[in-house]
């Protein structure tokens, strides 16, 4: 298994596991290469920004970037 931003070999070490699954297109992505979103979470209750973890495709700008593009093909 590689990392979708830096192309690393990922693997399970004695700590645990050194990766995790981007939240949106779900490939994996070490440490070193992870970013994080804030979203708005709403509950009966209150209101609270939820953290996501996300590869660097995925991040705000790029992928309006990238679906803009597809869409002038």
């Amino acid at each position: 298994m590689k990392c979708v931003s830096c192309g690393r070999e990922l693997k399970e070490d004695e700590e645990g596991i050194s990766w995790r699954r981007c939240t949106i297109c779900k490939k994996p992505v070490c440490f070193d290469d992870i970013h994080y979103i804030g979203t708005w979470m709403r509950t009966i209750y209150r209101d609270y920004v939820d953290v996501i973890p996300v590869c660097e495709n995925e991040l705000p700008k790029r992928r309006i970037r990238r679906l803009v593009e597809e869409k002038l093909e």
